[in-house]
């Protein structure tokens, strides 16, 4: 039997949901030496065409983004009870933890149309500074949310 063509190539960011973006950037500052952070925040001023589990939405979070060993650590602070991130949180007692996992992949456009042949979902949509960025509903199958983009997102210092 042939090896399936990668469905991903790279991890790119790991992705931390947090209760307090502040508490958390100085915890990994002061405990572990991680940073500098860059921070931003997520909103409707640059982020556009928001579906929530296939409903329109807003997409508002607080972020502190740096590299680790080549692949960025991105904090996440969410400023709604109701989207993706909210629920996570709220999931887990308020004690945040990682969330999802951002990889290159090597088509875009046949990875979204894979997860759909399979049944999947993308949770959260949008585009993002002129990225499209899905989350995909990968948990059930690999234990962690998958974030794909269409282009090369740089979000350090965005």
């Amino acid at each position: 039997m042939s090896r399936k063509q990668p469905t991903f190539t790279q991890t790119m960011q790991l992705g931390i949901v947090v209760p307090d973006l502040e508490a958390a950037v100085r915890a990994y500052e002061e405990q572990y030496g991680i940073g500098p952070w860059d921070f931003m925040e997520i909103g409707p001023e640059n982020a556009e065409n928001v579906l929530v589990d296939g409903q329109p939405a807003q997409w508002k979070s607080r972020i502190a983004m740096t590299m680790v060993g080549g692949v960025m650590w991105e904090l996440i602070e969410p400023q709604d009870e109701a989207d993706m991130f909210g629920r996570f949180l709220a999931e887990r007692g308020g004690v945040g933890g990682v969330h999802h996992v951002a990889v290159r992949t090597p088509d875009f456009r046949q990875t979204l149309a894979n997860q759909a042949a399979r049944g999947g979902r993308s949770i959260l949509s949008g585009s993002f500074t002129g990225i499209e960025v899905h989350y995909l509903d990968s948990a059930p199958d690999i234990g962690v949310i998958l974030e794909v983009f269409s282009g090369m997102p740089d979000l350090a210092g965005a």
